[in-house]
């Protein structure tokens, strides 16, 4: 099995690069992984040319969330369809909970030996693809000015400790409105999110309904509420029970715009990744992508 990899030699703390670089040595005894095979991203790297994944099998990917991203647009953009094999090594790692991908080198090189595969769909925002979530919101913009530091030692406890100075800033609001087939509606929104993931923000259960090979993205809108409301809605989240709140709108659909009217506040995370928007036309690509997965049978 011919491979290719790409790592994001910063990610996550001391531990999980222990693991990449384990793997890294099993895959280069077993499968000749030689330097030329390895492509490091950094914030000034271009992404890899389509000669890079000539002849490869499987593209394996060590990193986050953010990571994953990089290597799936990479792919798609060059028209590259190869299962990817997912090391994750962020700090929250939704999408590797939601299909509860291994962590330890043992288990990763034993799911690559098996070679289970699952076609899952990605989500196409203008023209970026997103792999598990497209989110924006007040509540959305704690990730993107939480301490890197923080991150690593603290891991998803960091973003809490990130938002208490922001309370008052998080419950204005950001007004945004939906369009869809389904709902057309403007509303004051702390957070939504766009996603085919049951979990997001280290959360499981955040979208119950959601699957990430259904053909549909899942859309949850958490409204503006009181901050006594907004606490309650925080335990139910915790207890699952959110879904039928008042201040929460959820749905389902193939295609939607998102326009957000707080320039201000116009910023979205496409799958963690910071960008600066104030609308999205956002639409499913079902079985987008090849991942391998430990079993058949995914989230």
């Amino acid at each position: 099995m011919k491979l290719k990899m790409i790592i994001n030699p910063v990610s996550g703390h001391m531990k999980a690069r222990n693991v990449v670089a384990e793997v890294t040595n099993r895959l280069q005894r077993k499968h000749a992984l030689g330097q030329n095979d390895i492509f490091y991203t950094s914030l000034t790297s271009r992404p890899p040319e389509k000669d890079f994944f000539n002849c490869c099998d499987v593209i394996v990917v060590a990193g986050g969330d953010g990571t994953l991203h990089y290597a799936v647009n990479a792919i798609k953009r060059l028209g590259i369809d190869k299962p990817i094999a997912y090391l994750p090594t962020g700090t929250v790692n939704d999408f590797g909970h939601c299909l509860s991908l291994p962590y330890t080198a043992e288990a990763f090189c034993g799911m690559l030996e098996n070679m289970h595969t699952q076609k899952i769909d990605l989500g196409l925002a203008g023209n970026e693809y997103f792999h598990y979530v497209l989110a924006g919101g007040a509540i959305n913009a704690i990730s993107y000015t939480t301490n890197q530091y923080l991150k690593n030692m603290f891991g998803e406890k960091a973003y809490y400790l990130s938002a208490v100075p922001k309370l008052v800033k998080i419950f204005q609001g950001t007004h945004i409105k939906i369009e869809s087939d389904e709902l057309r509606k403007e509303q004051e929104a702390l957070l939504y999110l766009v996603t085919n993931s049951s979990v997001v923000g280290g959360r499981e259960g955040m979208v119950p309904g959601a699957k990430m090979d259904d053909g549909h993205l899942h859309v949850l809108v958490i409204k503006k509420s009181s901050l006594l409301n907004t606490l309650q809605l925080l335990l139910d989240i915790k207890n699952g029970t959110h879904i039928d709140r008042p201040d929460v709108l959820y749905f389902k659909t193939k295609k939607l715009s998102i326009t957000q009217f707080d320039t201000e506040a116009a910023q979205i995370g496409i799958d963690g990744e910071r960008r600066k928007s104030a609308i999205e036309n956002i639409e499913v690509v079902p079985q987008g992508l090849t991942i391998v997965v430990p079993s058949k049978k995914i989230a």
